[in-house]
Formats: C-alpha cells, sequence, structure tokens
C-alpha cells in the first residue's frame, strides 16, 4: 500500500512539473504573439496563431495541473513543484529566445519564494508531531 502511495505521489510531481513547463511555453508564446506587428496579412495570421497556440498550452497546463492536484494529497506540494518548474524554465526560456539576463538578486529572490511555498509545505511527521503539538502547548 505504501509503494503505491509513493507512485502516487510521484505521479503527482511529475504532472505538476509538466504543468509548470506548459505554463512556461504558453507565456513565451504569449509573448510572443505580443511583439508581432500587424503590419500585414501574414503578420497578422502569425499573431493570431500564435494566441491560439498560447490558449492551448494554458489549457494544457491547468489541466496537467488539475490531475497533479487530484492525485495529491495536499494542493501545496504540488503548488510549489509547479511554480518551482515555471519560474526556472521562464528564466532559461528567457534567456535563450529573447536574449535576456537573470541577476543574482533575481534568483535570490525566486528562492526566497520557494522557500516560503516549501516552508508553508512543512507537514510534521506523525512521530514529531505530539512534540510539536506539547511545545505549542508550553508557548
Amino acid at each position: 500500500m505504501e509503494e503505491r502511495d509513493n507512485r502516487t505521489v510521484r505521479n503527482a510531481a511529475y504532472l505538476a512539473v509538466v504543468a509548470g513547463i506548459f505554463a512556461t511555453a504558453g507565456s513565451l508564446l504569449g509573448k510572443l504573439a505580443g511583439g508581432v506587428d500587424m503590419l500585414s496579412l501574414l503578420s497578422l495570421l502569425l499573431k493570431g496563431i500564435l494566441f491560439v497556440f498560447m490558449i492551448v498550452c494554458n489549457t494544457v497546463g491547468c489541466t496537467f495541473f488539475v490531475k497533479a492536484l487530484h492525485a495529491s494529497g495536499s494542493s501545496l506540494p504540488i503548488t510549489v513543484a509547479s511554480a518551482a518548474t515555471n519560474y526556472v524554465c521562464s528564466a532559461f526560456a528567457g534567456c535563450i529566445v529573447f536574449d535576456e539576463s537573470t541577476s543574482l538578486t533575481w534568483w535570490c529572490g525566486t528562492s526566497m519564494v520557494l522557500l516560503g511555498l516549501m516552508l508553508i509545505c512543512y507537514v510534521p511527521s506523525e512521530k514529531r508531531a505530539p512534540v510539536v503539538e506539547e511545545k505549542l502547548k508550553h508557548q
């Protein structure tokens, strides 16, 4: 039974990572669509195609995210995995596609956001739960 639970959690994490990747792809396509000038019919068509693909990517990403939430016992780890994937993939996509740079401050800020999400997700194990409850009673 425990092995099945571990596979379910692992599957939920994979789904959350895929959701983060699709969120990055949707953002990338949206930025590309916004950068296309509507000077000709061909550029208008390109903008429309990019916009449709952006909607498709976001829809697929939301679908994977909901499946990950359904497979997980808690929404918080799924949110952390998806957000982390989205942040990191967005940084790399920005560097590769748009020649953007990220600073140490950006990476520190992203790390702090992810650390905060992980702290929110922290649930004491059942062995430590009575110790935590006892400490809270004395405060």
